[in-house]
């Protein structure tokens, strides 16, 4: 990284080639914790090779999917890593959940979870029946008032997801939508 940021210096070095290595090492500094996995006192070079250490598992579990398996696994070993729930090829969202068991256990939970939370129906939310020229019209144009509206089907299948875990004894933290 600092050869990036030399090479901005000795090229521009006026104030702008200062500020443009340093967004330069910034990007390169937020691109090594991007995948959102927290290191418990551990190192990087640890967490790579635990993560060799976890390839034969997540090989052996294919039907549960990479993200899923690699993450049970890596919670195993006491990462914080962050599950994904996905519907085909989109992903809808992530959240965090505390060590509990072995990566085999987790994972069967972490799919059962999956499964109850795209099968489990969302919510009707009935509109309130208002009376009156101004309200009603009101109500025609904000249904569910001004400043609020109504959780998508994934906002559903994330709240879910989580509640599951919940119930299963799961610590749940940092539940978070994919933007």
């Amino acid at each position: 990284m600092t050869t990036v940021v030399d090479l901005l210096r000795t090229r521009r070095p006026s104030a702008a080639g200062l500020l443009g290595a340093a967004l330069v090492s910034m990007l390169l500094a937020g691109c090594a914790r991007e995948s959102g996995i927290g290191l418990h006192g551990q190192t990087t070079a640890q967490l790579e090779e635990d993560r060799a250490k976890c390839l034969p598992f997540v090989q052996a579990h294919t039907d549960a999917g990479a993200d899923l398996a690699e993450a049970a696994c890596l919670i195993a070993r006491g990462y914080r890593a962050p599950l994904s729930i996905a519907q085909g090829p989109s992903r809808i969202g992530y959240l965090y959940v505390e060590k509990r068991g072995e990566a085999p256990g987790m994972l069967t939970d972490f799919q059962a979870c999956q499964v109850e939370a795209f099968k489990t129906p969302m919510p009707v939310i009935p509109d309130t029946d208002t009376s009156g020229i101004f309200s009603n019209l009101w109500a025609k144009f904000f249904p569910r008032g001004m400043t609020s509206k109504p959780p998508s089907p994934d906002d559903w299948v994330l709240k879910y997801f989580g509640d599951c875990l919940t119930r299963r004894g799961y610590a749940v933290s940092g539940v978070s939508r994919y933007q």
